[in-house]
């Protein structure tokens, strides 16, 4: 027996060093790799896009928005959350309003009504999900939104717009102090190699400034000249010398007597670098070593959003090493090239922007409709290829001589494949993306080698454990805490039950952690729902719930994340003097009104408190109408004297339900903490709730409001041994009794917001209502657009009264995880 032992350890000691050295034969680059990616499919954020019907709004409007939800490394629809908090923010960071979305198919919609006292000023909508809070509030959805007011006494007048193509806020910081920043390509210039350089001019307000200006070196000889796009980024190559120092002038200043000199950075003997370049389905990357980061070798890795898609192996020794990669086949977005050596130290890295357009076409039948005439806009989606996809979108039709449409500086692609992962402000980051061209492509290249340069920290951070304090959320969530009746700083762990009494019966039950907490979720409705909880022990040694339901039970609200005022800065006026007309438009829709709802008052949205004598048998635990007979404490003088348990063995109606369910047999023993030992279960509920004989016992039935009595079929809502009737309890509203029910709390929850509905008159059926003047800045807002198998779908509206131009603006995102955004314009007459 010792022998087979000895040889069986044996075998196990050669298995384990096979083992270890098998290990040992796989490259550290590849565990790494393994790793990083493993831990990313666990910490892996949501992404959200709010699109708003308009960019801003006046007092007394309504914000339409639509919420996409999506998993951030895919953006897929297969995150684990479905709850989205909409908030509406006022410039202190005061939350004034809120809404639960859940951010599924039709019901991934809302509103907020502004109040008509809004006062003016940048307010924000934010949005984010319960598991977004693990990442920080960086990675939430925030939008700037202004809300306007208007003063009858003093109306805005149409102004002259400074400049054709320019904000009044670009053209007045004209003479406000400049910066012209340096962005070498890999972070710095080296020796006798040609350098790929962004540059970027910044005025104070943090706007960028449209230049151009020349290189010279330390001798005044000139070098290069740069020329930026209209958002002020340009780029340039230089093949620095370490001897030589170099500046920039820019051309406004070349004529001033002492032009101001914007150095560049010095130029380093040797170094490491990579040189990028990349068109629309290629990049190549020349790897460039003067310096001995790379003597023994080392690696190139390609990663989007935190996943590593690609590597390559540098050799040894090696000055300059040519690599390439096809785009195609590449998630669209930021990828990160990331240069390490062979100890998987990082030693250099640069981004670039990859994005193959979608093609979503808007047809309509012509460009100039008459007034209230119908209007079809049919929606059609394709990949590269030409095949139809499926997705969902939004659509909104605004009056683009009231609304600056121009306003709008992001949208659902630059949001969730560009802003979110760009460090700080990215000015108007939709307009990379309009009329989308190779030189557009090149302006994204120019915005990576400047805003998208970092240290390189994100390799060292993506093996670490994400610590998670929020869970997602499937559905709306009720959390709470479990205590010591009579100690409630002591905490208790309970078995506790939720009993929704909504158009759904639902009741499920937990045990709660050692300090007592809980948390249900996943609960998907509506409308107003009821809920009812009650708790009883849980000794955990003896995994056994007990009938001691001395407990406390606190409900209580996931508090929202903290908020700041609004940073003052970047303040542009809409331009072409639309908000002039925007506000005379709205006083002429509310003359309109006034005029035709002459027997309406008008009001902001108020609590209308009903003053009808309140029913004192209608209670929020009663799932029933029909009752076989009902007790009323105060009609019944004797009943004061008796605990409860004891008057329901008295009395006949509810003692027969009890001799029924044979607790009043001589068979049925009660042991002395007054469990019922051979009964399946006590048929008495109380407050909806089921009732053990312990509990009857210490309740006075002066506690009692009333008492019903129920049949089989009304009993089984509470109880499913229901066959012998059902005995149900309900205790005092308002007071009148000294009795706290132990184990039992309720709470009402308004569950998931379900939007209004978008008034679009249909005037191909006459009615009354039809000889109201139709008057509309927003004329079509649909938020639930299903792009079918055939990648098809088509939006049907009325145009109203006015002659004017409309923007349509399209929004959505494909099954397959690729947003897309569309423009088009018609006119009526």
């Amino acid at each position: 027996m010792n022998k087979l032992k000895t040889l069986a350890l044996l075998l196990g000691l050669v298995f384990f060093t096979n083992f270890l050295i098998s290990m040992d034969k796989v490259p550290a680059i590849d565990i790494l790799i393994k790793k990083i990616n493993d831990i990313k499919r666990i910490k892996v954020n949501d992404a959200i896009y709010l699109h708003t019907d308009k960019p801003y709004y006046i007092a007394g409007e309504n914000i339409w928005f639509k919420v996409y939800l999506r998993k951030a490394s895919t953006l897929l629809p297969d995150q684990w959350s479905k709850n989205v908090k909409v908030e509406l923010l006022d410039p202190e960071g005061e939350i004034i309003e809120n809404k639960d979305i859940y951010a599924v198919g039709e019901h991934s919609n809302g509103d907020f009504k502004l109040r008509s006292d809004l006062p003016e000023g940048r307010y924000r909508l934010r949005a984010y999900t319960n598991w977004m809070r693990n990442f920080g509030d960086s990675t939430f959805f925030t939008q700037e939104v202004h809300i306007y007011q208007i003063n009858p006494d003093s109306l805005r007048s149409e102004g002259i717009v400074l400049e054709d193509g320019a904000s009044n806020e670009q053209v007045l910081n004209r003479t406000q102090k400049l910066d012209l920043q340096f962005f070498p390509e890999g972070g710095k210039l080296i020796n006798d190699v040609a350098s790929k350089v962004g540059v970027k001019l910044v005025n104070k307000s943090g706007f960028g400034e449209q230049f151009s200006a020349s290189i010279f070196s330390k001798d005044g000889t000139e070098v290069t000249t740069v020329t930026s796009n209209k958002l002020g980024m340009g780029s340039f190559f230089l093949m620095g010398a370490v001897d030589k120092e170099y500046y920039a002038i820019l051309d406004r200043d070349k004529n001033s007597k002492n032009p101001k000199q914007y150095k560049l950075p010095k130029v380093n003997e040797v170094g490491t670098t990579l040189f990028v370049t990349s068109s629309l389905d290629k990049v190549s990357v020349k790897i460039i070593s003067t310096d001995t980061a790379l003597k023994d070798g080392g690696y190139l890795i390609a990663s989007t959003k935190g996943k590593i898609n690609y590597m390559w192996e540098c050799p040894p020794n090696r000055k300059i090493i040519p690599l390439s990669m096809k785009l195609k086949d590449v998630q669209d977005g930021v990828v990160k090239l990331t240069l390490l050596d062979k100890t998987l130290q990082p030693i250099v890295e640069r981004v670039i922007f990859n994005y193959h357009p979608q093609k979503v076409n808007l047809v309509l039948a012509k460009e100039s409709f008459k007034k209230r005439e119908k209007v079809d806009i049919n929606i059609s989606l394709k990949d590269e290829d030409g095949n139809p996809i499926i997705g969902e979108a939004s659509l909104a039709v605004v009056d683009k001589n009231l609304v600056d449409i121009n306003q709008k500086k992001n949208n659902i692609i630059s949001e969730l494949i560009l802003s979110s992962e760009i460090h700080g402000f990215i000015e108007n980051p939709m307009w990379y993306f309009q009329d989308y061209s190779k030189e557009k492509h090149f302006y994204l290249d120019e915005l990576m080698l400047t805003q998208g340069y970092r240290k390189i920290e994100w390799l060292s951070k993506a093996t670490d454990s994400l610590k998670v304090d929020f869970i997602p959320e499937p559905g709306i969530t009720i959390k709470g805490k479990t205590s010591n009746f009579w100690n409630e700083k002591k905490a208790q762990q309970s078995e506790i039950s939720m009993t929704a009494l909504g158009s759904k019966f639902v009741h499920e039950s937990v045990i709660t952690d050692d300090l007592g907490g809980f948390t249900f979720t996943g609960m998907v409705f509506f409308d107003t729902t009821d809920f009812i909880f009650q708790a009883k022990k849980y000794k955990a040694k003896k995994s056994k719930v007990t009938k001691n339901s001395a407990i406390n039970i606190s409900l209580f609200a996931i508090e929202p994340p903290l908020t700041a005022p609004i940073e003052e800065a970047r303040v542009v006026v809409p331009s072409n003097n639309s908000l002039a007309a925007f506000e005379k438009e709205i006083l002429k829709i509310e003359k309109i009104d006034r005029a035709f709802n002459t027997k309406t008052i008008i009001l902001d949205e108020i609590e209308i408190v009903d003053t009808a004598e309140p029913d004192e048998f209608d209670r929020a635990s009663k799932m029933y109408t029909n009752y076989t007979a009902r007790l009323v404490t105060d009609s019944l003088s004797y009943a004061g004297g008796y605990n409860v348990w004891e008057f329901l063995q008295m009395e006949m109606k509810t003692a027969q339900v009890l001799r029924r369910a044979g607790l009043l047999n001589a068979s049925a023993s009660i042991d002395d903490d007054g469990n019922i030992l051979e009964a399946d279960q006590v048929p008495v509920v109380l407050d909806g709730f089921p009732a053990d004989v312990d509990m009857l016992r210490t309740m006075s039935m002066t506690d009692i409001g009333f008492i019903d009595v129920l049949d089989a079929a009304s009993g089984s809502m509470y109880l499913s041994n229901s066959a012998n009737g059902v005995i149900a309890l309900y205790t005092r509203q308002g007071g009148g009794g000294s009795y706290i029910v132990q184990g039992v709390d309720a709470i009402t929850s308004p569950g998931f917001y379900t939007s209004r509905e978008f008034y679009t008159p249909k005037y191909d059926v006459q009615k009354d209502e039809h000889a109201k003047p139709d008057h509309r800045i927003t004329l079509m807002w649909e938020p639930n657009i299903f792009l079918d198998e055939n990648g098809r779908a088509q939006v049907t509206f009325f145009t109203d009264d006015k002659s004017s131009n409309y923007h349509i603006e399209i929004e959505g995102i494909s099954n397959k995880g690729k947003p897309f955004y569309q423009e088009k314009e018609f006119e009526t007459n």
